[in-house]
């Protein structure tokens, strides 16, 4: 058994990912890595049973509380290849209290080649969600399409942690 049963259909989720990210005019060789890609879960009962397939498949991991909700990471023990990208996290989010999201895949990490306030700049027509650009922990710029979000930031979250 694979990992795709527990997160779902990576590959299509990446494919819209990609196809977003070129008509948006971001650039394959801007992204030092793809360190990884984010699950977010409807209620914690769900957090529960896919953070226990989730260590199955774990080199290491760890767990955290931030913003008000749990956020499980882990490194995978095979990464998941994706064209020239091989993915070595999972990023799994509990619920906030009063937030309505449906299980599945949300979101895509790239760390970019450059600082953030050069990237921002070199894609200065793209409506960045700025609300972590200040963040002090691993700053980080968002941009959101129909089926998925996309985050850039200087540094892997699994090297952030740790893990």
């Amino acid at each position: 058994m694979g990992i795709e049963p527990i997160i779902g259909d990576y590959e299509t989720f990446l494919d819209g990912v990609f196809q977003n990210l070129e008509r948006s005019g971001f650039f394959l060789d801007e992204f030092a890595e793809l360190d990884h890609i984010a699950y977010r879960t409807e209620n914690i009962e769900k957090y529960e049973e896919v953070k226990s397939k989730l260590i199955g498949f774990s080199k290491t991991y760890n767990e955290k509380m931030f913003n008000g909700k749990l956020i499980f990471v882990c490194r995978l023990e095979t990464p998941i290849e994706y064209g020239r990208f091989s993915i070595e996290g999972i990023e799994l989010l509990a619920p906030k209290e009063n937030n309505k999201h449906k299980n599945g895949l949300e979101h895509a990490e790239f760390v970019v080649k450059t600082t953030l306030p050069e990237f921002r700049k070199k894609h200065g027509d793209i409506d960045f969600d700025l609300d972590a650009y200040d963040r002090e922990e691993n700053p980080e710029l968002e941009v959101k399409f129909e089926c998925c979000a996309v985050k850039f930031h200087e540094q892997s979250l699994l090297g952030v942690r740790g893990i």
